[in-house]
């Protein structure tokens, strides 16, 4: 018996080794209640996330709200500039043959998005360094000053069919008021009311490409109050 139970121990922790290797993260900037050294302490009452590469669903179920965790970090958070660019760098256990890519940003605290960058098919694919995989996504030049929310969305290639994120807390100094527009996220393989698409390993697969088309896809408006100037 107790040959037994040691077995199944052991079987069940190389099952979870290589669950564990298989998955994605951003780890800069720094994610919500991420691990990486030099990340910020999650806020009062939530637990650093040592499971950060986990997807947060599957067609079939929602395991995680859209952002992961639904708790902002309000104390050291990075500050960007309107047109600057954030390297978006990835913590890689397997590329799953890549996939698409959406980055977007919340001024309202993650109830609406806009997308300000998509990489269909190709990202997280091919020769990629696990260690220093790095995307640059360009914030818009007239993104006004504030508070978002960067979101991170990936929909694996080859796999169970999974939807990953994370979300990073950060500061906006641009145009002091104004507005950003642009297109809702296309939700994936995330829960039965989600968009289905299944695997595309090869050049012909069909990719669920056409879901990204602007004329099927909700528009978004930020509009944010001009702060006085003293």
């Amino acid at each position: 018996m107790l040959f037994k139970t040691s077995f199944v121990a052991a079987a069940f922790a190389a099952v979870a080794a290589l669950t564990a290797e298989a998955h994605v993260s951003v780890r800069e900037p720094c994610p919500r209640y991420g691990s990486y050294a030099g990340c910020p302490a999650p806020p009062a009452g939530q637990s650093i996330d040592y499971n950060i590469r986990s997807p947060i669903g599957v067609y079939g179920s929602i395991g995680q709200p859209l952002c992961k965790h639904t708790a902002p970090v309000t104390a050291n958070v990075p500050t960007y500039r309107a047109g600057q660019n954030i390297n978006v760098k990835f913590d890689i256990g397997a590329a799953h043959g890549g996939g698409h890519c959406q980055f977007a940003l919340s001024y309202d605290g993650g109830k609406r998005w806009v997308v300000i960058k998509e990489v269909l098919r190709d990202c997280l694919r091919g020769d990629i360094n696990a260690s220093t995989y790095t995307i640059p996504v360009k914030i818009p030049k007239k993104a006004p000053t504030g508070r978002v929310v960067f979101q991170w969305l990936w929909n694996n290639a080859v796999g169970n069919r999974e939807l990953y994120s994370n979300c990073i807390d950060m500061q906006i100094q641009g145009t002091n008021g104004g507005k950003l527009s642009g297109k809702e996220p296309v939700i994936i393989n995330y829960g039965p009311n989600s968009h289905h698409v299944g695997e595309f390993p090869g050049a012909n697969d069909k990719d669920g490409r056409e879901l990204f088309a602007p004329a099927g896809r909700k528009g978004v408006t930020f509009r944010v109050a001009p702060t006085p100037v003293a």
